[in-house]
This record gives structure tokens, sequence and C-alpha cells, in this order.
């Protein structure tokens, strides 16, 4: 007899979406001011600074919260100013949280389309822009998990 094992290992991955040079994830539990929050953690866990909050609902006068996050990390700007001198034209990473119907939607922007603005033949360029990225998508994952089950669900 055959006995088929399947392991399952819990992954974050499969909460993050991408759509239009952003990705995003939706969350369908929890108030806003508590996701919120759980966001900014896991950006300080990931080595992160939030370096600056705009509060967006209060400068368009929107009702349903909304705010985007300016996040640095001061090892990849060094890193970035050294080999790079024009990421300072992209810098600092933009996170957007934001009231969508009942959900809450978290959303970071591609960050390697800019390699192909700035510095199309630069692969160098490219890896440490795909760095940043999947940090973002990490911070996009574990946030969300925080709120939600994995689709993935392991054999027993």
């Amino acid at each position: 007899m055959l006995l088929l094992v399947f392991s399952v290992v819990y992954s974050y991955e499969d909460f993050v979406q991408y759509e239009k040079g952003y990705y995003y994830v939706v969350i369908n539990r929890g108030s806003f001011e508590n996701v919120n929050s759980k966001l900014i953690e896991e950006i300080t866990l990931h080595g992160w600074d939030v370096i600056h909050t705009i509060n967006v609902d209060k400068t368009t006068g929107i009702k349903t919260p909304y705010k985007t996050h300016l996040l640095c990390k001061s090892k990849y700007l060094k890193k970035g100013l050294e080999k790079f001198k024009s990421i300072g034209v992209i810098i600092p990473c933009k996170m957007a949280i934001f009231v969508e119907g009942n959900t809450i939607k978290i959303m970071v922007e591609d960050v390697t389309e800019y390699a192909k603005i700035y510095r199309p033949e630069d692969k160098e360029f490219y890896r440490f822009l795909s760095k940043v990225k999947d940090e973002m998508i990490d911070i996009l994952n574990k946030t969300a998990g925080r709120f939600m089950k994995s689709r993935y669900t392991p054999y027993e």
C-alpha cells in the first residue's frame, strides 16, 4: 500500500494580490485603528521606520479613514545612495491603508517599476529594488495574517 503524506507549510504569501503596479491585501475583519496599529508593528518588526504619515482623510475631507505611511530603512538608504545616486527620487516607500466598503485595504507600490524607468539596463538596481519589494510584500502578508486565515490548510 502506498501512503502519501502531504505537508503544507503555512505561508503568508497567499494574502497578497497584484494589480496595475501595486500589491495589496484586503482585510475583512478588524477595526481600521487595530489593523493600522498591527501594520505599523509589522513595519517596525521588519526594521523599517515610519518617517511620516499623511492623513489623507483629513486632508481631503473624506469620511472614511485613509492614511499613507512614508517608510524608510536606513541601511537600504545608505546602500542605495552609495551605489545609485538617483535613488533619492524614489524614496521614501509609500504604503496606503484605507477603508473600502466593509473591508480595509493596504497597498504598496511595486518599486521594481522604478528600475525600468531610471536604470533599465542595470540588473543590480533591479535586484536591490526587488529586495525592497519583497520586504514590503512580507509586511502586507504578515499584517493580513494577523486577521485572516490562510487559504491553505495542512493535511493531518
